[in-house]
C-alpha cells in the first residue's frame, strides 16, 4: 500500500480538505490552508481498510520489537482496535491529559510494565499531544518504540517536540507528498500547491504573508 493510495482516499473521502481563501480557523487562532478530520475514515469501508493495511506495513516493516498497540484518544482508538485486532496484540488506549474523576488514569486497558509499544495517531500538527501520551505511557512503566499516524503536517515544531522525547515519527501521508498527488490528479493548480506548502514552514505567518493585501 503506497503514499499515493492513502493520499487518494484523503481527498475522495475529503478528510483532507484545501481551501486558500478563506483559509480554515484552527483553534489556535492559525489560519491554515488545509484542514484534516480523519475521523471521516471510520464511514468509509474499502478507505478504513487501506489505511489499516498500510498502517500495518509500515509498522512491520519498520524492523522495531513490540507487543502492544495503544491509540490515542479519541481519534486514533479505532484505527489501534482494528490493527491490534489483524495483529493479534493486547491494545490500549490513552489520553494526553489524565482523568479528573474517578481513579484519574490516562492509560485505559491492562498495561504490563516493561510493555513494548507502538502508538497509533491519526494527525500529527506540532506533535505536543503525541509526546504526552509518549510520556503518560513511560510513566506507566512502557518503552515507546514508535509512533505512526495516518498524516502529518510536517511542522519543524513536531520534530523538535518528538526529539525532547528522543523519538522520531512516521506517517502514512504528509502535506508535500499530499499536495504533489493533489495537483497530479487536478485536485488543485500547482501555482496553489506551492503556496499551500509554505504554510508547513511557518504556519503562524502564512496566512500574512500570502494575503495580507488583500
Amino acid at each position: 500500500m503506497g503514499k499515493v493510495s492513502i493520499a487518494e482516499s484523503l481527498l475522495k473521502i475529503k478528510a483532507v480538505s484545501l481551501s486558500l481563501d478563506p483559509p480554515f480557523t484552527w483553534v489556535s487562532g492559525i489560519k491554515s490552508p488545509i484542514y484534516c478530520d480523519n475521523r471521516l475514515f471510520i464511514s468509509y469501508v474499502d478507505e478504513r481498510r487501506k489505511v489499516v493495511d498500510a498502517f500495518i506495513e509500515k509498522i512491520t516493516n519498520s524492523g522495531l520489537e513490540f507487543n502492544v498497540i495503544a491509540g490515542t484518544a479519541t481519534s486514533a482508538i479505532p484505527f489501534a482496535a482494528w490493527i491490534s485486532e489483524k495483529l493479534s496484540l493486547p491494545m490500549v488506549y490513552v489520553r494526553a491529559q489524565k482523568k479528573e474523576h474517578g481513579k484519574g488514569k490516562s492509560v485505559e486497558g491492562r498495561l504490563e510494565k516493561g510493555s513494548r509499544v507502538i502508538v497509533i495517531e491519526d494527525l500529527i500538527s506540532t506533535g505536543k499531544s503525541s509526546v504526552q501520551v509518549v510520556k503518560n505511557l513511560r510513566e506507566e512503566g512502557a518503552e515507546v518504540v514508535g509512533v505512526f499516524s495516518i498524516f502529518s503536517y510536517q511542522f519543524k515544531k513536531a520534530d523538535d517536540n518528538f526529539k525532547s522525547v528522543g523519538l522520531s515519527y512516521q506517517s502514512l501521508e504528509n502535506i508535500e507528498s499530499l499536495l504533489q498527488h493533489a495537483v497530479e490528479k487536478n485536485y488543485l493548480s500547482q501555482r496553489d500547491a506551492d503556496i499551500i506548502n509554505e504554510f508547513r514552514k511557518d504556519p503562524e505567518n502564512w496566512y500574512s504573508t500570502y494575503f495580507k493585501g488583500e
